[in-house]
């Protein structure tokens, strides 16, 4: 009986157990602990959820588990090898109890990381192909050289606005302007003449 219960619950990741219940595999793979230096093994647990009363279910595992009601109410308890323990409560529910993996299969493992530095290999970042150099070369923490021409052109321009200042304040407006020969305005003709 057991054999056929594990087997398939092992096989499919879970079973029906008509009248009973579902027993479920549920996995937890195995965790990287960096800060321990260590990988945890992957454990697996079996899950047991009652089925419900009014529900008529039949499948290839209905004879193995009409004879284990049976065996439930004469003995109360039935040990499964390999799996766990169905006991029969007081008000006839039925209760699973998984059975305890050995703790010498689950120890975890000593792992420490390694990082080959001058080593180059591809990787995908997004959807491109790209290698760890070009992406330490991205990441690295070097300050990019801001253009800094325009300092120069201002200290250009100053001097400029200086000597430019100098220069008006030396010589007057007129030959500063341009117009070094001073034109003096001719006399106009008078042009009506008083009676007397």
């Amino acid at each position: 009986m057991e054999q056929n219960i594990a087997s398939y619950l092992f096989r499919n990741g879970y079973c029906i157990l008509p009248g009973i219940g579902k027993l479920t595999l549920v996995t937890t793979p195995a965790e990287t602990d960096f800060m321990n230096s260590q990988i945890n093994a992957p454990v697996q647990n079996i899950l047991f959820s009652n089925e419900d009363k009014n529900s008529s279910v039949f499948n290839e595992l209905s004879a193995v588990s009409e004879h284990l009601k049976m065996m439930l109410d004469a003995k109360r308890t039935v040990l499964l090898n390999g799996i766990g323990t169905f006991y029969k409560d007081d008000n006839g529910d039925i209760h699973f109890t998984p059975l305890q993996i050995n703790a010498a299969l689950s120890n975890p493992v000593h792992a420490e990381r390694v990082v080959h530095q001058h080593s180059e290999h591809t990787m995908l970042v997004g959807d491109k192909e790209t290698t760890n150099v070009v992406m330490t070369e991205y990441f690295s923490d070097v300050p990019v050289q801001k253009s800094r021409w325009w300092i120069g052109a201002v200290i250009i321009a100053a001097v400029a606005l200086v000597l430019l200042i100098v220069r008006i304040a030396q010589n007057d407006n007129a030959k500063f302007s341009g117009n070094i020969i001073s034109i003096q305005p001719a006399s106009a003709d008078s042009t009506y003449h008083s009676v007397k």
